[in-house]
């Protein structure tokens, strides 16, 4: 028991340092080491289990990137669905989304306590929610579950978005203290309180972990705990953050549209002027006829079909902090590259430049099969898993010293277009396209965007391969920057 408390102590310690390691010494997966992690733009989060709240949760990011657009970044953060199953939920967003699949490493403070409260990783259930602690530690951060759908901004987002609000906390209209909200974790919540856990507004730099660690540690979870349905994490939670001293979101604000209620719970009051958002509750587990309702009356978005390209907007670049100034291939090129490009279906494809897979997931879907190369995975592998899609991570070069493969057909997108650059990768390059094989390169005409001049590599190759009878070139001027198709043609 004294070395269950050290222990406890020390991962509390860990937790208020930001720390880097979990308590196995691995780097910890979200803290620290990538570039979504690594910034301050506000970010919206929310997370999606094995249930049957899909629509709601695609709904949910289809308007939340309509209506907050660039001005925040999004994350989807899953548990216990496949790949294919995630990118069907994250196919009607209209901005980038960070995509992640959560494990019980990417919270060992709390996968500890409930490991210790002989709670199986497949039933953490409820508390998959707090996986990881923060997104973005540096930014203003709103932790939602997958069946909460943003409408509008609330009053205070132009606060929150600068980092200079305060945390706030969902309400609810049940009586406070009673066993069924807060489970035998009643007596540690203000009495008063009308707190629930389902969207959270965090300033930057604000944390909860060590709260809730003090909470479990004098109070351990009863054994045999089962998170997905016990209601001890509201109670641990709320008395958690009630430390934090959290303003509150009034159900009139942000209503529960619970399946089995045949009108929205607005608390007893009037419904405010100022509705930004709704609680689908038991959309997990039951169909809530409240989702149709309200797309009948136009509150919230109905889902249309989407082809390749649509569907693929989620893996669309990153703008800022997140990626590099200017990554991101515009959705007119990557058109314009597949109408090009016509039939692929069962071809082999080569690209260079894969960032978060955005083309690589556009060509395997329509049927070929693709090796993807970029010197840094930028979440890749894990956005594609499961596609005709094999990812390499090295330099374009070293592939093709170490490949010596031919290929039909190769896609270049790649950051450093000078004449050096392109001198050494067209002469290993231009061994590797088949007779009758094609070479489609984006930025053909970026050195004519003002302060991109000294990108003048590609317009170098094109004249270099004018009066060469061994290949044919088409220059697509628009849509800007442009594309040069390269054909090979004996």
């Amino acid at each position: 028991m004294k070395n269950l408390r050290l222990y406890q102590k020390l991962n509390a310690l860990l937790c208020e340092k930001w720390r880097k390691f979990d308590i196995r010494g691995h780097w910890h997966h979200f803290l620290g080491t990538d570039t979504f992690t690594k910034g301050s733009k506000p970010v919206i989060r929310w997370i999606k289990g094995d249930g049957l709240d899909d629509k709601v949760t695609s709904i949910a990011l289809a308007q939340a990137t309509r209506i907050y657009g660039q001005q925040v970044d999004y994350c989807l953060l899953t548990q216990g669905i496949s790949p294919a199953r995630s990118r069907q939920v994250l196919s009607h967003a209209d901005c980038p989304v960070e995509w992640r699949a959560v494990s019980k490493e990417d919270n060992s403070v709390l996968s500890h306590f409930l490991q210790e409260a002989e709670c199986d990783e497949e039933n953490f259930g409820y508390w998959w929610k707090w996986f990881p602690e923060r997104i973005r530690p540096n930014a203003p951060e709103w932790i939602l579950e997958g069946d909460m759908v943003l409408t509008d901004r609330p009053p205070w987002f132009e606060a929150w978005r600068t980092g200079s609000d305060v945390t706030r906390m969902s309400s609810t209209n049940e009586v406070p203290g009673v066993d069924h909200i807060f489970g035998e974790y009643s007596h540690l919540v203000d009495p008063d309180s009308t707190f629930y856990s389902g969207i959270v507004s965090l300033p930057p730099g604000a944390k909860y972990l060590d709260k809730i660690t003090r909470v479990l540690t004098r109070h351990p979870l009863k054994v045999p705990h089962n998170g997905q349905i016990n209601m001890s994490e509201q109670g641990v939670v709320v008395a958690a953050l009630q430390n934090l001293r959290p303003i509150s979101i009034p159900l009139n604000e942000f209503p529960f549209a619970r399946a089995f209620q045949d009108n929205l719970d607005f608390g007893g009051q009037e419904p405010s002027k100022h509705v930004w958002g709704y609680h689908f509750g038991n959309a997990f587990v039951v169909h809530n006829p409240h989702v149709e309702k309200l797309q009948r009356e136009g509150t919230i978005d109905k889902l249309g079909a989407r082809d390749i390209i649509e569907s693929a907007r989620w893996l669309n670049g990153g703008h800022g902090q997140w990626g590099f100034k200017g990554w991101g291939m515009r959705e007119n090129v990557a058109r314009t590259i597949v109408n090009e490009l016509g039939d692929i279906r069962e071809r082999t494809v080569l690209e260079f430049g894969t960032s978060r897979g955005y083309l690589s997931f556009i060509l395997a879907q329509a049927g070929a099969h693709v090796i993807t190369v970029d010197r840094e995975d930028r979440g890749a592998r894990q956005n594609l898993a499961g596609l005709k899609v094999e990812v390499c991570v090295m330099s374009a070069l070293k592939f093709l010293r170490t490949n010596k493969s031919t290929f039909e057909i190769v896609c270049v997108d790649v950051h450093g277009n000078s004449r050096r650059q392109w001198r050494r990768l067209w002469r290993k390059l231009s061994t590797r396209i088949q007779v009758g094989g094609q070479v489609v390169i984006s930025n053909a005409e970026l050195c004519l965007v003002p302060g991109w001049s000294h990108e003048d590599g590609v317009p170098w190759l094109h004249q270099k391969l004018l009066n060469d009878p061994n290949w044919m070139c088409t220059l697509i001027p628009d849509p800007v920057p442009g594309i040069l198709i390269v054909k090979r043609l004996n």
